[in-house]
C-alpha cells in the first residue's frame, strides 16, 4: 500500500476592523479563500477514498493460490489385508508373492480450502490392479459410507498419473470430515514389481 498524504493550501489570514474592506475579488477577497477552501475540500475527498480503498483492500485479505502438498507414503496396514511394506528411502512396495495388498494415510488438509487434483508416482510392472483414492468420511460416524473425492490408477512402469477432484467435494470441511488415502493392490502375480514413490495433492487457499 502506498503513501496516503493530505497538505493543504488554505492559509487564513484574519480581517483587521476599520482597516480591511471586505470584498469579493483580490487576493484576499471571499472568492479566492472560497476557492482555496473548496480545491482543499477536494483533495481531502480524494483522500478519504484512498483510505478507503486501502482498508477494504486489506480487509479481503490474500489472495488465494494453487498450493500442493507433497506426501511420502506411509500407510497403515488396513484391518484383514495384508501391508505395504516401507523402505529407508521412503517408498512403499509390495514385497513377497502377496497378491493383495490395503493401506491408509490421513491427509493434513487445511480446512477452507479447494482441492483440485491427487497425482500419485510410481511403478506397476504387471497385471495387479493398482489404485490410490483421496477419500473424506464424516468424522462423528462411521456407519455413513466414505466419499472418493479423486483416484489414481497405476498401470505402468514407472507411471506419473492425476486426477481431477470430484465436484461435489473439492471443498475442505475438517471440522466435520476426515481426509485420507486408501492405496490397494489386487491380482498381482509373483514376479510384479510394485512401488509407490509419493503422492501430491493440489489445492486452493
Amino acid at each position: 500500500m502506498g503513501d496516503i498524504s493530505f497538505t493543504k493550501t488554505f492559509h487564513h489570514t484574519p480581517y483587521v476592523d476599520n482597516r480591511d474592506r471586505v470584498q469579493a475579488g483580490g487576493p484576499n477577497g471571499f472568492n479566492a479563500r472560497f476557492d482555496a477552501l473548496e480545491s482543499d475540500l477536494t483533495s481531502l475527498a480524494d483522500v478519504v477514498t484512498q483510505v478507503d480503498t486501502a482498508l477494504d483492500t486489506l480487509g479481503a485479505g490474500p489472495t488465494p493460490t494453487q498450493q500442493a502438498l507433497t506426501l511420502a507414503p506411509s500407510l497403515v496396514t488396513v484391518a484383514g489385508a495384508s501391508g505395504w511394506a516401507h523402505d529407508a528411502q521412503g517408498y512403499a512396495a509390495r514385497t513377497g508373492n502377496l497378491v493383495t495388498l490395503s493401506g491408509v494415510q490421513a491427509v493434513p488438509l487445511p480446512h477452507g480450502s479447494r482441492l483440485v487434483q491427487l497425482r500419485v508416482v510410481g511403478q506397476n510392472s504387471g497385471s495387479g490392479l493398482l489404485r490410490v483414492a483421496l477419500m473424506r468420511n464424516r468424522l462423528i460416524s462411521s456407519v455413513t459410507p466414505a466419499e472418493r473425492i479423486a483416484r489414481v490408477t497405476g498401470d505402468a512402469s514407472p507411471f506419473d498419473r492425476n486426477d481431477p477432484a470430484d465436484p461435489n467435494f473439492v471443498q475442505v470441511d475438517t471440522q466435520n470430515y476426515r481426509y485420507y488415502l486408501l492405496a490397494t493392490l489386487d491380482g498381482a502375480q509373483n514376479t510384479d514389481t510394485v512401488t509407490l514413490s509419493g503422492f501430491q495433492i493440489t489445492y486452493v487457499a
